[in-house]
C-alpha cells in the first residue's frame, strides 16, 4: 500500500481520490503548523515549530493560491450555469444539520457544490444562513 495515497502500489487514484488526498495533505500541514505555536510559544518551541510553519506558508504562496482561486471561480461558473436548485440547501430532517442531503440532480448538485465552496465565507457578513449545505 502507498502510504502517500493509501492505495495499492499498482492502483492510480482517481480524481475524486486525488482531490481528498491533496485535501488531506493541506489539512495535516495546516494543523501542524496551528500546533507548532505561535508567536507566544517557547524560544524552543518556535524553534521546533519552524518546519512546520514553513511547510505551511509555502502550500499557500500566491501562485497557488491565484490557481485555487481560478479552479474555484470555474467551478462557481460552471454551477451558476447548471441552474442550481437552491431550495434544496437547507432541507435536512432535523438532527442532521451536518449532514447534507444527497443530490438527486445536476441542479441539487450543482446547489451543493455552490454550498460547499461558500463555507469558508460563513463568518462573512454577507452570508446567509440558508447557504448552509
Amino acid at each position: 500500500m502507498d502510504a502517500q495515497s493509501g492505495l495499492e502500489p499498482d492502483r492510480q487514484p482517481n480524481l475524486d481520490e486525488f482531490l481528498l488526498a491533496r485535501l488531506a495533505e493541506d489539512k495535516r500541514i495546516a494543523m501542524d503548523a496551528a500546533a507548532a505555536g505561535g508567536r507566544d510559544a517557547p524560544a524552543a518551541r518556535q524553534a521546533a515549530a519552524e518546519p512546520a510553519v514553513a511547510a505551511h506558508v509555502a502550500r499557500h504562496d500566491p501562485a497557488r493560491v491565484l490557481l485555487e482561486c481560478s479552479a474555484k471561480r470555474g467551478t462557481v461558473l460552471a454551477c451558476r450555469d447548471s441552474g442550481p436548485d437552491m431550495s434544496f440547501l437547507g432541507v435536512r430532517p432535523d438532527g442532521m444539520a451536518d449532514f447534507p442531503l444527497p443530490p438527486r440532480n445536476v441542479h441539487q448538485l450543482a446547489a451543493l457544490v455552490l454550498a460547499l465552496l461558500a463555507l469558508p465565507y460563513a463568518d462573512h457578513h454577507e452570508y446567509r444562513p440558508e447557504w448552509r449545505p
